[in-house]
């Protein structure tokens, strides 16, 4: 009697230690996003009326753009943009969720690449081929006053 409750217990803490994996490995499938605002955006040399910019870490290599009702997923490093449907996005606060395995399995067509410093500020400009739009974003750098 006592070895089956010693391998029920034996299960039950494996079965516990399945479900804390699983659930970190949900949680480390999740891509939050915040919101960027001061950061500047033209479209073909004109501010567009409605849209938001969101980083998902501390560096600008992943972007999520929404541009009206479009939301783009920009990775900076790969030169890729991806387009999401706005359903696979959670609105948490000012925050978005996605998760990572909603990337749609083919980039948009891109073209002219450009990312450089700008004064004290991160410049990225990408033509999306297909639609011939010219993307310009501008993202100021935090200056660290400290030195001075």
């Amino acid at each position: 009697m006592k070895l089956q409750q010693q391998r029920l217990k034996s299960c039950i803490r494996l079965l516990g230690i399945v479900l804390t994996l699983a659930a970190l490995s949900q949680a480390a499938e999740k891509v939050t996003w915040k919101p960027i605002s001061e950061a500047m955006l033209r479209i073909d040399d004109r501010a567009p009326k409605q849209w938001n910019l969101y980083n998902s870490g501390k560096k600008y290599d992943q972007l999520l753009l929404q541009l009206g009702t479009r939301d783009l997923v920009i990775y900076v490093r790969d030169q890729t943009i991806y387009e999401l449907s706005p359903a696979k996005l959670e609105r948490k606060g000012e925050s978005l969720l996605s998760q990572r395995s909603d990337k749609p399995a083919k980039p948009l067509a891109t073209s002219d690449w450009s990312t450089r410093e700008i004064g004290y500020a991160w410049r990225l400009r990408v033509t999306l081929a297909d639609e011939g739009r010219v993307i310009d974003i501008q993202i100021p750098e935090s200056v660290d006053f400290r030195g001075f």
